[in-house]
């Protein structure tokens, strides 16, 4: 049976092109634009699901029947199976409520799916999703290629080459949002940008409270910072903590997803599991069991489970050796 979608928002030619390769689902109340680029009819009938923007737009919400929630979920992890799924309760409407992530890979999966039926430029997807200015300038190259004015490959190079500049400034402020596997957002305290270069920074940050670092179980001390250092698409950040006369207290390596980096934030969804190593010790890695209950959950995929330990064991065996 031919399940109907509505969908709106950023990744809304994407999602239905993909709805559409797969043969099971049927587009209805099309906007102007999915009309004429897909050649889809109006068409007045209930939505099985409705897709649209989440708030912060690295996400889209889908309401609807679970299982056909669930069916569609399926089909674009089939595409692409870094994206993460968190299933809440729906207070708005009957049926079900899913919230589908996007991360850096899967956004450019989006990308590639949306190349198929209109010009689309590098990190669009990573550029709508970033900020208003960013989206702003999205629009504005691709409808230079579509109104003939500028050729698509100088276009993408162009665009390619400002995106991976994309990088805080020395000195300024960034704000850094951890996603945990559960759902919860959580904005860290925002930290200061003392080194830069192209897509990577490294960020410092006070430490305030007393108590012990998770995992690393050293004790906090007044006037100790934190330098985490991060890099576009790499799937870890690296925190280094130093006591007020700069000595090395310990490193915690958290892996998540691939690390997208803004001009003035940067996010990522924490997987779970870290690896840790106090200065004079050795190092271990910790939290599996909420890499294993992501899983089970059904927030990752399987190849994501195990990529994300593959990532703990590589850095666990270089830290090893030194």
């Amino acid at each position: 049976m031919v399940t109907k979608l509505m969908i709106r928002g950023i990744y809304s030619t994407a999602l239905v092109k993909l709805a559409l390769k797969n043969g099971i689902f049927e587009i209805v109340s099309p906007t102007e634009s999915q009309k004429r680029r897909f050649g889809i009819s109006d068409s007045s009938d209930i939505p099985d699901i409705n897709i649209g923007d989440a708030k912060d737009r690295h996400s889209v919400k889908i309401i609807g029947d679970v299982e056909k929630i669930a069916e569609f979920v399926e089909a674009v992890r089939r595409v692409d199976d870094s994206v993460l799924t968190w299933w809440k309760n729906n207070v708005e409407n009957k049926g079900a409520l899913c919230i589908l992530s996007f991360p850096m890979q899967a956004k450019g999966t989006m990308d590639m799916l949306r190349s198929e039926v209109t010009y689309t430029v590098p990190y669009h997807h990573y550029c709508r999703a970033g900020s208003e200015g960013l989206s702003l300038m999205v629009s504005l190259a691709e409808n230079l290629v579509d109104s003939g004015v500028a050729e698509a490959g100088r276009v993408s190079e162009m665009f390619a080459d400002e995106v991976k500049r994309l990088t805080p400034r020395i000195g300024s402020t960034v704000r850094i949002y951890h996603t945990k596997l559960s759902g919860r957002n959580i904005q860290l305290s925002p930290g200061k940008v003392i080194w830069r270069r192209e897509g990577e920074v490294k960020i410092l940050r006070r430490i305030i409270g007393n108590g012990v670092y998770d995992g690393l179980g050293i004790p906090k001390s007044i006037g100790d910072t934190a330098v985490m250092h991060v890099e576009r698409g790499k799937p870890y950040t690296v925190t280094r903590y130093y006591s007020i006369n700069n000595t090395l207290k310990g490193e915690y390596y958290n892996i998540c997803t691939p690390v997208e980096v803004y001009d003035t934030y940067i996010r990522y969804v924490d997987l779970g599991v870290d690896v840790v190593k106090p200065a004079d010790g050795e190092p271990r890695i910790i939290d599996i069991d909420e890499l294993e209950q992501g899983l089970n959950n059904g927030v990752i995929s399987r190849p994501q489970y195990e990529k994300a330990l593959e990532i703990a064991n590589e850095i666990l065996n270089s830290l090893s050796k030194r």
